[in-house]
């Protein structure tokens, strides 16, 4: 009887979101705007998608790794080293199709990543958009530079993040 206790409680909890953002900054601490972008970015895409914002106050390496290892966030806000370097062993979901290139030239880079055929992929694509340059941020007044948004590639939500990151640039 515990033990069905335990199983039972262990699958009670906080409803998944449709929509998780991850923040770490090297230079900020985005816990400073976390809850307001939240609640913002919630106004901006209704109740019928539930969105989770969740910010490291600190700057760790490993944290960051961990959070890119479980694979739990539709959306990474992180450094420009940090999403390059896991842009350049694949990380990253492809924005071009969905966001202007030409608008966001900071978060073009080549993957450079080992494809099945063993060549390395030199195809510049935009994989990240500066934080600087979205209307939420800007309202927010947090605007650091060399912070961008990105979709990483174990997202479960991809469609979700992306009406997200649009939202943000409204």
């Amino acid at each position: 009887m515990v033990l069905l206790a335990v199983f039972m409680l262990a699958g009670c909890g906080k409803d998944k979101p449709d929509v998780s953002v991850f923040m770490i900054d090297q230079n900020s601490d985005p816990t400073q705007v976390s809850d307001q972008l939240e609640k913002t970015l919630q106004e901006k895409l209704g109740p019928d998608l539930k969105v989770e914002v969740i910010a490291s106050p600190l700057y760790n390496p490993q944290k960051l790794m961990v959070e890119y290892a479980a694979g739990g966030h539709d959306i990474m806000i992180l450094s420009e080293d940090d999403m390059k370097n896991y842009g350049k062993l694949g990380g990253h979901v492809a924005l071009d199709d969905h966001f202007d290139a030409k608008k966001y030239p900071e978060g073009v880079f080549a993957s450079m990543e080992e494809k099945d055929d063993k060549t390395i992929d030199k195809t510049e694509h935009l994989y990240g958009i500066p934080v600087k340059d979205l209307k939420m941020f800007k309202d927010l007044k947090y605007t650091p530079d060399k912070l961008f948004v990105t979709i990483p590639i174990s997202s479960e939500h991809i469609d979700n993040a992306l009406k997200a990151i649009k939202a943000m640039t409204e």
